[in-house]
């Protein structure tokens, strides 16, 4: 039993349908070729006796007869002569001069000593030759022998006894009778080549027939079992194909009612329950996000004019201090849970525009950061993609704060082009990441070992936002180990732009008089970009899910400073 569950689990439903069926025929198959070449065998053998005793039984009856009783001499003897002669079958008649002429049956041939055996009579092929067999019978017995080699004329020449001598196997069937008071012993024989020549052949056809047939009807079964478990794979690739974004799409309910339209309607009550709970669940995190922005800016506006007037170096300041980091920190974890909420709800729609990933690389070089120990050494070429420029800013930042976190001293970024990718590689000279962590350090909410202290400000989302982003750009994330710092190496690769985008149509030069005139004709405030990523790209309109009071918060500053992301280990990782 545990090798066939063995096997049910590496072959699949299929193989295992098509290999029990082969099995099954392949049992019939062998069980009914054997006995129907035993069957064959036996019946051919039988009908050979039966038509030589019935040869032979016409010989005695010949021989019986009383058309010798007028010659003198031994009528049985003259009888046999006279019956075998010009007879081209293979007819012998012997008798045993031991058996006394009148002793009971029970004290002569096969009952008898059986000596002195005579040939009385033979046919023209047998002529001159010794007797076939070395046995003997009483009357009214019966006896058969099969592969006896005779030795007979071949009735190919002029005369039949005086052929050329050949030796055949032979079935030899023995009749006993009593001839005028007196016991012989007729053998009848025949080649058996004809009857072996047909079990041979019977026998080379179920041994070629019988593999054939099971291979015909193991495929026979392994298609006919494909298509009747088609709708089970369509089912499990639609599901496989769903995301935690498509759980509004249903499986295709056969209209049969069996185990697969059973199958498929509990696939798909279980599919809607998973997504009233998903809905359920990602409505209470945004609500409960968004409820939270506006009483967490009213304790940290509240904890800043506190502190601004209170002493330096007195416990009150450093109160504040504490509680001002900790009410930052949880805004920034509200921040990010709102931020996956609406990427669960609606997915992140990057807006397209061309940004260049190296300006971003070298504004990293001069952020102020609180690991003040941590070098952050920026290697950059050249290069640009088609994207978001904020979300691009804060998966580069999310990977550097984390790196900052379990970085020893160096923190090394590096932005170039291979081939038709944009690569970002953020290297630190911590303990690394375990393989076993580097697909997990994506999830949500995971903090492995080391990261487990709360004193860090890691969240366990960081990461999880940067992978979201990356996906939305069309590019890819990974963990690895830095082959030059020691530590852990994320990888993000992106498409780069191949072929400059087309240029948007420049609107028509505005009068000088209304130059810079905002609503109303007044003088429009003068903007300045004073960040080190570069200008702010110019915000068009708002998110349609942005709610009323809050911010459009696509802008970098929105997606700056929400937590850094985290990579984990046993001993390294805080996934923020």
């Amino acid at each position: 039993m545990r090798t066939l569950r063995r096997m049910r689990e590496r072959l699949g439903v299929r193989a295992a349908s098509a290999l029990a069926a082969a099995t099954a025929v392949a049992m019939v198959l062998v069980v009914a070729g054997v006995s129907l070449v035993l069957i064959l065998e036996s019946q051919l053998k039988r009908n050979t006796e039966e038509a030589l005793l019935a040869n032979a039984q016409q010989v005695a009856e010949r021989i019986q007869a009383n058309f010798a009783d007028y010659r003198p001499g031994d009528p049985a003897k003259e009888n046999a002569v006279v019956t075998t002669a010009r007879r081209t079958d293979l007819v012998q008649v012997v008798t045993a001069w031991s058996d006394r002429t009148g002793a009971p049956d029970d004290r002569v041939g096969s009952n008898g000593e059986g000596r002195n055996i005579e040939v009385f009579a033979s046919s023209e092929p047998l002529d001159g030759q010794p007797k076939l067999v070395d046995w003997v019978l009483a009357p009214h017995e019966t006896r058969s022998q099969m592969d006896v080699p005779v030795t007979f004329h071949d009735a190919g020449g002029p005369e039949p006894d005086a052929g050329p001598l050949q030796t055949e196997n032979m079935m030899v069937v023995g009749l006993g009778v009593r001839a005028f008071d007196r016991p012989i012993t007729i053998y009848s024989a025949q080649p058996t080549d004809q009857m072996h020549s047909a079990v041979d052949l019977v026998t080379w056809l179920v041994a070629g027939g019988v593999p054939l047939l099971v291979l015909v009807a193991g495929g026979f079964t392994y298609l006919f079992a494909g298509r009747a478990l088609r709708p089970v794979e369509d089912m499990r690739s639609r599901v496989a194909g769903m995301g935690d974004r498509d759980l509004s799409q249903r499986v295709d309910e056969p209209v049969a009612r069996d185990e697969v339209g059973r199958l498929a309607r509990t696939m798909n009550q279980m599919l809607g329950r998973i997504e009233s709970s998903q809905a359920t669940q990602r409505r209470f995190v945004a609500d409960a996000s968004h409820e939270l922005r506006s009483p967490l800016a009213t304790v940290s506006t509240g904890l800043e004019l506190l502190g601004s007037g209170m002493p330096e170096a007195s416990a009150d300041r450093a109160t504040v201090d504490v509680l001002r980091g900790e009410a930052s920190r949880l805004t920034g974890l509200v921040e990010n849970l709102l931020f996956l909420a609406r990427a669960d709800e609606r997915g992140i729609a990057p807006r397209r525009e061309e940004v260049d990933l190296d300006e971003i690389a070298d504004a990293e070089r001069e952020r102020p950061s609180a690991e003040t120990a941590v070098a952050v050494r920026v290697t950059s070429e050249p290069v640009r993609v088609v994207g978001d420029r904020g979300q691009l800013v804060r998966v580069l930042r999310n990977l550097v704060d984390n790196a900052k976190r379990h970085a020893s001293s160096t923190v090394a970024v590096s932005v170039r082009a291979e081939g038709d990718l944009a690569v970002i590689e953020v290297d630190d000279d911590g303990n690394g990441v375990p393989e076993a962590d580097r697909a997990r350090v994506f999830e949500r909410f995971v903090r492995l070992d080391e990261a487990r202290s709360r004193g860090d400000g890691g969240s366990g989302l960081g990461l999880a936002i940067v992978a979201e982003l990356v996906a939305a750009h069309g590019g890819t994330v990974e963990a690895t180990s830095s082959p030059e710092l020691g530590g852990a190496r994320f990888r993000v690769t992106v498409p780069a732009v191949t072929a400059p985008l087309p240029e948007e149509e420049t609107p028509e030069p505005v009068a000088a008089d209304h130059a810079g005139a905002g609503p109303g004709g007044e003088p429009a405030a003068e903007l300045c970009d004073d960040r080190p990523s570069g200008p702010i790209p110019r915000v068009t309109a708002r998110s349609p899910w942005a709610r009323a009071e809050e911010p459009a918060d696509f802008g970098p500053d929105a997606w700056l400073g929400q937590g850094g992301a985290d990579h984990g280990t046993p001993e390294h990782v805080t996934a923020q």
